[in-house]
């Protein structure tokens, strides 16, 4: 019995333009299908979605699941570009359904897959069907940016800060509350001379949300600072700088133009600074702490001395967003907490039952995979012969190759775990064996190898700060839980 699939697909621009609609896909593919004797297993239907790719698309995804497991083994489509646009996925596609032994039926194009003859011209169709999309989006594109030049806003799914645009419309207007906010936020920042982390504090604290109802941050009120758009202008390619450019708008102005290039001015001033995400080894504990009250991570912090010497500590991050009560803590102190907790760790009822995750040697499973490595071997050769000889295009062999590398990466991995060892030769641990190596050396350790052991060893460590009394700069610290990673 021939267990049928059928996938249909429309977009909202090609339903109001071409009148392709799902029911009228569904209806002539149904009848084809009985006038073929096929068993209809199901409809897969993807409404309002482009053919770009295959990503956003969850229809498409479930018939590929039920390929490979088998449930169908006859796709019927009723043009190819409605099951994609792209020759690559084209390609992808129809060869995932010769190795599933499922067939692939096109209505419109008669394309029979069971012949050389109709995959080659399935092929030359995908290329033009991908030469029509590319096309529609050099149009597009050329539509924004007329529309830009001509003063109306390009914003796609959320305007600007600030404004509002009813749907079928093309001016934005203004929205009188966000409007007052944007003023407040140039007036703190240039008047008041608040820093943009001030500013994030003060909205946070007064629960005051983004445009898309979010907690601010430095960079989105700095987006809002150096947005044009409250001058009565449009920008058109903001992540280009190429084609990056502005006009006027048809929309009102929020701000004066004044205001708004005397910011631009301070902006400008601002010292721009560098800093590594890689923690020092003066920090050694930064990227693994965690806040015990909202268990974001914890960034660091310096206090200098009158002698310009600097003392480290750690705090939340959602602390300097002003949403969270939890205390900094220092460095000093953190190694303190730290080294106690692992001399004490022996005594915990629970170390006992830490699992032995010491690998167990399976030589079946070994020889197993030692030979498919062998194989996998073989085949990366012959794929390079197949290209050689001109029997594939460099494309096709760029994605064979790429799967049979994936392929041995795994088995590779696999086979290291099994033997006990990585590919680099490195011992697998156990989590007793990590707290052993933790209490044995690390007050041998300098900085920067306390460095690499917690970099290595640890994934998080909740922390917490009790507080000292009033005149204490930071409250004691107690580790909560340590976390350390898996081998």
């Amino acid at each position: 019995m021939i267990n049928t699939g059928i996938y249909v697909r429309v977009s909202t621009e090609e339903q109001v333009r071409e009148g392709y609609s799902i029911r009228a896909q569904e209806e002539k593919l149904q009848n084809y299908a009985k006038l073929k004797e096929w068993n209809i297993l199901g409809i897969y239907a993807d409404e309002g979605i482009s053919a770009k790719d295959i990503e956003g698309r969850p229809e498409v995804k479930r018939l590929i699941a039920d390929v490979v497991s088998g449930k169908i083994n006859n796709v019927l489509v009723y043009k190819i570009d409605r099951l994609t646009r792209s020759t690559k996925n084209l390609i992808e596609l129809i060869d995932l359904f010769n190795e599933n032994q499922c067939a692939f039926n096109s209505l419109c194009e008669s394309i029979d897959t069971s012949s050389a003859t109709g995959r080659m011209f399935l092929k030359i169709v995908g290329i033009f069907a991908e030469f029509e999309r590319e096309n529609l989006a050099e149009r597009v594109k050329l539509g924004f940016e007329r529309k830009a030049k001509e003063g109306y806003s390009v914003c796609t799914i959320t305007p600007s800060y600030g404004y509002s645009r009813s749907k079928g419309t093309k001016i934005q207007k203004e929205e009188p509350i966000e409007a007052g906010i944007v003023r407040r936020i140039f007036n703190m920042y240039l008047h008041d001379d608040y820093s943009m982390h001030k500013i994030v504090q003060i909205l946070n604290a007064e629960k005051i949300p983004t445009k898309k109802g979010k907690l601010w941050n430095a960079k989105t009120v700095k987006l809002v600072l150096q947005n044009p758009n409250y001058i009565g202008k449009v920008r058109y390619a903001c992540n280009d700088a190429k084609n990056y450019f502005e006009a006027k708008g048809q929309h009102e102005a929020i701000l004066d133009e004044g205001i708004f290039y005397q910011v631009q001015e301070k902006i400008s001033k601002i010292k721009k600074i560098t800093r590594t995400k890689r923690p020092r080894s003066g920090v050694y504990f930064c990227g693994v702490l965690r806040c015990p009250l909202c268990e974001s991570k914890l960034s660091t912090k310096w206090n200098y001395n009158k002698s310009k010497v600097g003392y480290p500590s750690y705090r939340c991050i959602n602390a300097l967003k002003g949403v969270c009560n939890a205390k900094t803590m220092s460095h000093a102190k953190t190694t303190t907490a730290f080294e106690e907790y692992i001399s004490r760790i022996e005594d915990f009822s629970e170390t006992a039952e830490l699992p032995d995750n010491t690998p167990t040697y399976d030589n079946a499973e070994i020889t197993a995979i030692t030979a498919e490595l062998e194989k996998t071997e073989k085949k990366t050769a012959e794929i390079m012969n197949l290209f050689v000889s001109d029997a594939i295009d460099f494309s096709t062999y760029q994605g064979m190759v790429k799967a049979s590398n994936e392929r041995r990466n795994i088995l590779q991995t696999r086979l290291g775990l099994l033997t006990n060892e990585s590919e680099d030769g490195e011992a697998h641990y156990t989590t007793p064996e990590i707290i052993a190596n933790f209490r044995d050396n690390w007050n041998s350790l300098d900085n920067e190898k306390r460095l690499q052991f917690v970099q290595k060893f640890i994934k998080k460590i909740i922390i917490h700060s009790e507080s000292q009394g009033k005149n204490a700069i930071h409250g004691n610290v107690i580790i909560r839980e340590v976390v350390f990673n898996e081998f």
